[in-house]
């Protein structure tokens, strides 16, 4: 399977955790571009030579985490960052990565073998 778009899978997300983790006051223009920017420094030679525009799946997280990351950067230089700490701002990509959803779930129901 190829992604065939980058809005909802590679994007968005990114965009959304960068502009919530900073407080921004509002999304730009030039937010949307540092995000799509950032996208494109992922695809590698090798995948471009296949004929692809986006890069692979296993790397998504990574993606939106330096999705994230540029996004929290220009929201810095445009002075609309509004919940940055002197720390959070010394360490932005260690900031993002401990703001980003892990979805390891504990099971809900032991499981057991019963014996009769």
């Amino acid at each position: 399977f190829y992604p065939s778009q980058c809005n909802n899978m590679y994007i968005f997300p990114g965009l959304g955790l960068g502009a919530t983790v900073c407080g921004a006051e509002k999304v730009t223009d030039r937010m949307l571009y540092v995000a799509a920017e950032a996208l494109a420094k992922f695809v590698s030679d090798e995948d471009l030579g296949k004929g692809k525009v986006f890069p692979s799946l296993t790397s998504i997280r990574d993606v939106s985490h330096r999705i994230a990351v540029a996004v929290v950067e220009e929201a810095l230089r445009d002075g609309l960052a509004t919940k940055l700490s002197a720390k959070d701002k010394a360490d932005l990509n260690g900031f993002v990565a401990r703001k980003m959803y892990y979805p390891d779930y504990a099971p809900l129901v032991e499981k057991r073998e019963l014996e009769i």
